[in-house]
């Protein structure tokens, strides 16, 4: 039986990390051993990583300096020995089918590299409620896209489409792709499936409820900080630029420029809204240099620096 080596890197989630290591024990597939990478934590982390370890040997302790997400990634991939991987977040959980089902899909689809299913929300300590966005409106965020070559490339400049816990990957792939981007410490899954796409990575999509991988939405979640978002997105999409053009991917370059625009946008209108306001009038001043459209995004600052007074006097 092929075992999948599951990678969870910690950082002071200790008061959730029982839930996400019984929801492994809770697998109707059996053949898996978890490698719980410790980056830094100064909580209970490792009391609770080594008292499932002592329970039961297939779970790992590994204690790092604190280095990021990505790099606790990659420390787990090290040293994992598995024919497939799953990645998982330590405050997250997994359906108790989802190895058995998704595995027997790529044993029946060698040609398949990767395959992912849907995602659902739940707020802390409300498990039971359930929402397929992080807002928990229940809007639809995750969708099948074609499985491979440039229309795939497309689809994911435009957008992640899945979180780090849905897909099952065969090593094969991660082998070839490498390591997660270090200097990335947000989106860092997004820009490694792009990668895979790159590659010309298979991705199947299956809408099965067995295999969604369940997201726990907290007031500590990196996903909260609009800011640090913005930021990363940004960041990535100058890397993918660079990437684009030397493949000579003109449809995704033009996806990608778009995306820059719009991400210059919403960092503009937060900081006029209610960050730095000189971060804002440069931003809007970017948007303006870069769409040609000097008269209308100049108009906007004294627009959204007026909403911001007026909210300011009202006591909001």
């Amino acid at each position: 039986m092929g075992l999948i080596s599951i990678i969870i890197p910690c950082f002071n989630y200790g008061w959730v990390l029982a839930e996400t290591l019984e929801s492994l024990l809770a697998q109707t597939y059996p053949t898996w051993e978890c490698i719980i990478i410790d980056d830094g934590s100064t909580d209970t982390t490792r009391i609770v990583s080594e008292e499932y370890q002592a329970r039961d040997a297939r779970f790992k302790y590994i204690y790092q300096t604190n280095a990021g997400m990505s790099a606790a990634r990659n420390s787990g991939l090290r040293i994992a020995s598995g024919e497939y991987v799953q990645f998982l977040d330590a405050d997250d959980l997994l359906m108790s089918h989802k190895f058995e089902v998704q595995l027997d899909y790529l044993r029946k689809n060698p040609d398949t590299d990767l395959i992912y299913g849907d995602v659902r929300f739940f707020r802390h300590g409300i498990p039971d409620v359930l929402s397929r966005s992080f807002d928990m409106l229940d809007k639809q965020w995750t969708v099948g896209v074609p499985e491979t070559g440039e229309e795939l490339i497309n689809a994911l400049v435009q957008c992640n489409i899945m979180v780090v816990n849905s897909p099952l990957v065969r090593t094969s792939l991660i082998n070839q792709v490498g390591y997660f981007n270090e200097r990335l410490r947000s989106m860092e899954d997004w820009e490694y499936w792009l990668r895979c796409a790159m590659v010309g990575a298979r991705m199947h999509f299956s809408d099965n409820p067995d295999t969604w991988a369940l997201v726990r939405v907290h007031s500590t979640s990196v996903s909260q900080n609009i800011r640090r978002m913005a930021s990363a997105n940004l960041q990535l999409r100058h890397w993918l630029a660079k990437c684009l053009q030397e493949k000579g991917a003109t449809t995704a370059q033009k996806l990608n420029e778009a995306g820059i625009t719009e991400c210059y946008i919403n960092t503009a209108l937060y900081n006029l809204k209610e960050g730095s306001i000189a971060t804002g009038i440069r931003e809007f001043m970017t948007v303006a240099h870069r769409t040609g459209k000097y008269a209308y995004y100049l108009k906007s600052i004294p627009y959204w620096l007026s909403r911001r007074a007026a909210f300011i006097l009202n006591g909001n």
